[in-house]
């Protein structure tokens, strides 16, 4: 059998690739398409994954975003029938989902933000899992169809995280970070995903000039687009930031850090589940899975840049890692192989 999964966003390196191994093991060709947006490639290239890659970023305009799209789709479902069509396809990302259908197979998807746009889940019906913390009714509500919902036990960084000996992977090293400092590692929203809310970028940048004026933190940058780095000279730092100029293995980055502040986003939740003291600055609707996590204590949702001025940030102790779920990735693999043949 061959498969192929697409990445269509630098998150979905940590959250896809497992099911790469996965399927291997069943015997499956894999194949990696990728669109070369944010540090998707680089990410790919660090973990010595072989991968095609086709297309890259729409931009942030609506035109730019449907046309990207279509012309996306197009060149996979023209790279498919020129080598291989896939009996199997996973591709969370639009493009992909409408080259599937193109070709004739059955597109899935993995989505834990009920927020986003379901337009092409509403019209192409790929099969969609989610973690069971979010009700079906808000995506069927929506127009997908209950028996293409696929709800599973855990979060989908239960698959980010299977494989990973967290406790011997060793933390990132920042270089000439001066002792007993706290070391907060700050994520800016995606401000080309349509739904972005411009009040996540007011509050990062109070969280920056907040940030900014005290001497016993470091902030380490791990921007998503070039312009969020030139933010930074909107202050003076009494102790200079750190900007990650190239990716960084998230499990390593994160245990490297006391502290994240995030625009909404995967490593939100990342950061949660390992046990980071976390952020979030998200001020879009909120999601269900980060409802969850805010009310076991995981997450701390911020609102207004007087919360900022209320916070206590200090080196963090040990990590408490949630109870991880070692047979998740092959659940979901199985019942992709079900509903393919």
């Amino acid at each position: 059998m061959l498969a192929c999964i697409d990445i269509d966003y630098p998150p979905q390196v940590q959250y896809l690739l497992p099911f790469k191994h996965a399927l291997e093991q069943r015997g499956c060709e894999v194949t990696v398409t990728a669109r070369d947006v944010g540090m998707t490639c680089q990410l790919l290239r660090a973990r010595d994954v072989p991968f095609l890659r086709i297309g890259q970023s729409y931009g942030a305009g609506k035109l730019g975003k449907a046309t990207g799209t279509l012309g996306r789709a197009a060149r996979l479902a023209s790279l498919w029938r020129r080598t291989s069509v896939p009996d199997l396809v996973i591709a969370t990302g639009r493009s992909a989902t409408a080259a599937a259908r193109l070709v004739g197979r059955l597109p899935f998807a993995l989505i834990d933000y009920e927020h986003v746009d379901l337009t092409v889940q509403r019209l192409l019906r790929p099969v969609v899992f989610f973690p069971d913390v979010i009700d079906v009714a808000a995506f069927t509500r929506r127009g997908l169809r209950p028996d293409h919902l696929v709800p599973f036990p855990g979060l989908k960084e239960d698959i980010s995280f299977s494989g990973i000996d967290v406790d011997a992977t060793p933390p990132h090293r920042f270089p000439n970070i001066r002792s007993g400092l706290t070391k907060v590692l700050l994520r800016p929203p995606t401000e080309e995903s349509h739904y972005f809310h411009a009040g996540s970028r007011q509050l990062t940048l109070a969280a920056l000039e907040e940030l900014s004026g005290r001497d016993d933190v470091v902030v380490v940058l791990s921007a998503r687009h070039p312009w969020q780095v030139k933010d930074l000279a909107r202050w003076k730092w009494r102790t200079e930031p750190i900007v990650l100029e190239r990716p960084a293995p998230f499990v390593s980055l994160l245990k490297a850090v006391d502290v994240v502040f995030a625009a909404g986003g995967t490593m939100v939740r990342e950061a949660a589940y390992l046990g980071v003291p976390t952020y979030s600055l998200y001020q879009g609707q909120m999601g269900q899975v980060d409802e969850h996590l805010a009310s076991i204590g995981r997450i701390t949702i911020l609102r207004t840049p007087a919360d900022l001025a209320k916070l206590e940030l200090s080196r963090r102790g040990p990590l408490s890692p949630m109870p991880p779920k070692p047979e998740l990735v092959d659940d979901l693999v199985d019942e992709m192989l079900i509903r393919t043949r």
